[in-house]
């Protein structure tokens, strides 16, 4: 499913007008009935209904809804947010001549007339204010408006997106609506998944209005969905070595959990064998807690990794198909030594955790990682990631986690309420699962070795796609079972079976 911004979908409204030959009156037909259609369905017994309209094409629909309403002898009150009738759009003059010829009843509300807004017996209120094109903050008139929308306490349902929002972000400024129902056309938008905007909107319905799909084909922006995930096939005739051998490097004194549970991971996650070299310090622990896993101690200096060389004899002497480095590993000159001789080995890498810390140590890492050959895939916090940038991070998180990807050449699964996967070739992903109780210390090195299993049976795409939506699953089952705020990366590692079994059905 893609999600669009602003200017992306009036292009695509625009083409579909131009060139397919569809009238935006029949795009704005369409897009009220629609919604018309969803109101009735989720609200019985309407009586009375308010509808507030722009006098853009957003309030074109809201008065196509009205119509609708009005057919069905409930009693509308239709509030025009402008002055003066010929500031309206074409279309949304049209359809107040439509809704006037069928006998609605309308008021013009500009400054000196906002008492003339009566809600106290409304069942219902319709925002069809502002639509996409919209840039916050909301001032005047409209502003004191929609506070008294807000104050009313009536349900409301939102035509696109709530008026005061912007399309294209997250971000909350100034007044907006608070909706309980948001109803948008063609494509959701990205303020529908982004935090804390997205929380406004209530349930988002998306519609089919005939906007021409074909339009979109170049934007490479996705929310990631089961539909567009691919569980591995165990074959039949396989043996361990079929579903690849995972090298987990990590941890230290203090911080053993951490390979620990990237070890568990990757095991429930489908790889055939997986070893976790540690620093002997800790490998009595990690010996403790993993059965079926295996352990390979080596050298250390104060319960941190000290020899690069052992390590990389380790990896190039075993049968390894991949490689997760940097949960719980600390960070010096030796560790950074590691990471850095990692990036020769010829095998598949998920550099994670204390991995990136060393990483951005690393003089041209962006150059080292470029010219890898195996895929490399990253996947830090916002903490990390502005380490490995050296630069405070803007809040437009999308684009600066493109250009990273192409320029490294890597896949970024960059972790924050929504985390966004950005690809080498300029694909964005948006995971909008998963759960707050999620955002607690271990998760990460779980995520990390289901990669490293999954980059072993799957394309890398493919693999970061699945690997981060059976993670944020597996959190939501282990949420349902435990409660969000007790929830443990352990029960996350719990839940991956149950994930998949579901998801394979």
């Amino acid at each position: 499913m893609k999600v669009l911004k602003a200017s992306e979908i009036a292009l695509i409204d625009k083409k579909t007008i131009e060139e397919t030959g569809i009238a935006s009156l029949v795009l704005m037909e369409n897009a009220g009935r629609s919604c018309y259609q969803i109101i009735k369905e989720k609200f019985n017994g309407l009586k009375k209904v308010a509808v507030f309209v722009g006098s853009g094409n957003n309030g074109g629909d809201g008065l196509v809804i009205a119509r609708y309403l009005l057919r069905d002898k409930i009693d509308v009150d239709v509030y025009i947010l402008s002055n003066d009738e010929n500031k309206l759009s074409a279309d949304n003059k049209k359809n107040l001549e439509i809704f006037k010829n069928f006998g609605g009843k309308y008021k013009f509300i500009a400054e000196n007339n906002i008492n003339e807004i009566y809600l106290n017996d409304v069942d219902l209120i319709i925002d069809a204010i502002f639509g996409t094109g919209f840039k916050p903050p909301i001032s005047g008139y409209r502003e004191e408006i929609i506070k008294l929308i807000n104050k009313s306490n009536k349900k409301v349902v939102s035509v696109d997106i709530p008026s005061g929002l912007s399309a294209d972000s997250g971000k909350i400024e100034g007044e907006f609506i608070k909706a309980d129902i948001t109803i948008t056309f063609g494509f959701k938008k990205l303020v529908h998944i982004l935090y804390p905007a997205s929380e406004y909107c209530g349930e988002v319905y998306l519609v089919d209005i005939s906007l021409n799909e074909k339009y979109a084909e170049d934007i490479k922006r996705y929310i990631l969905t089961k539909d567009i995930i691919k569980l591995p096939k165990r074959e039949k005739t396989g043996h361990k070595y079929t579903f690849g051998h995972v090298a987990v490097i990590g941890g230290s004194v203090g911080k053993s959990g951490a390979v620990i549970m990237a070890s568990k991971s990757a095991s429930v996650s489908g790889a055939g064998l997986v070893t976790a070299i540690v620093p002997s310090s800790i490998n009595q622990i990690v010996e403790t807690n993993l059965i079926e896993e295996m352990s390979i101690p080596v050298s250390d200096k104060d319960g941190i990794f000290s020899s690069s060389e052992e390590i990389i004899n380790i990896l190039k002497n075993g049968k390894f198909s991949s490689i997760v480095v940097g949960m719980g590993m600390s960070v010096n000159e030796n560790t950074t030594e590691i990471v850095k001789s990692l990036l020769n080995i010829d095998k598949p890498i998920v550099i994670d955790a204390d991995g990136l810390n060393n990483l951005a140590k690393i003089e041209n890492y962006e150059i080292l990682l470029k010219e890898r050959e195996k895929p490399t895939v990253l996947t830090p916090h916002i903490g990390e990631f502005q380490r490995l940038i050296k630069r405070e991070i803007p809040e437009d998180l999308e684009e600066i986690a493109k250009d990273f990807a192409i320029k490294t050449n890597s896949y970024l699964v960059l972790k924050s309420a929504r985390t966004i996967i950005a690809t080498p070739d300029g694909k964005v992903y948006y995971n909008i699962i998963g759960n707050a109780g999620m955002a607690t210390a271990g998760t990460g090195d779980v995520l990390a070795g289901m990669l490293g299993a999954l980059i072993n049976r799957l394309l890398t795409e493919e693999a970061v796609k699945t690997a981060v939506y059976l993670h944020s699953f597996a959190g939501d089952l282990a949420k349902l079972a435990k409660s969000e705020e007790s929830l443990k990366a352990t029960a996350i590692i719990e839940f991956i079976p149950q994930a998949i079994k579901q998801l394979s059905q």
